[in-house]
């Protein structure tokens, strides 16, 4: 822990389904962006965006954008963001969000599936045991 509290990194990664050109692109990950300025997060930095790994997506899809993401890991703040994240794909009804936490990862769509909302919750649950185990590990409690 430091003087900012219990910071983490979070990777994420937005996904369009087809090519909308690289100034849609920038267009969003800047709104984004705006957006997430309204969240208490310690930093975000954009990262150069790239095609998807071999096998992992299908060939019309594509990575447009990619931030790494500096905040606190307060269950509160991981589920403001998440929230604010799948708002903003509901918004653009296309595409999809991989974020990654630690070694904790959670993929949304922009529909609201039941097995989407049972992947969130086991998402925040673990984070939010990880978060504990690493303070109780802090403080020397091993019961």
């Amino acid at each position: 822990m430091d003087s900012h509290g219990d910071l983490a990194e979070a990777t994420i990664r937005l996904w369009h389904d087809e090519s909308t050109g690289m100034r849609m692109a920038e267009a969003e990950t800047a709104a984004l962006m705006a957006e997430l300025a309204g969240l208490a997060l310690h930093r975000v930095t954009p990262l150069s965006a790239g095609p998807a790994p071999v096998g992992t997506r299908s060939a019309e899809a594509w990575e447009a954008a990619a931030l790494v993401i500096v905040l606190r890991t307060a269950p509160t703040l991981v589920r403001s963001l998440v929230g604010l994240l799948q708002d903003w794909l509901r918004r653009r009804n296309s595409g999809s969000i991989e974020m990654k936490l630690g070694e904790h990862e959670l993929r949304l769509t922009s529909t609201g599936r039941a097995e989407q909302r049972e992947a969130i919750e086991h998402f925040f649950t673990s984070v939010e045991r990880d978060r504990d185990a690493g303070r109780s590990a802090e403080s020397g409690d091993h019961g």
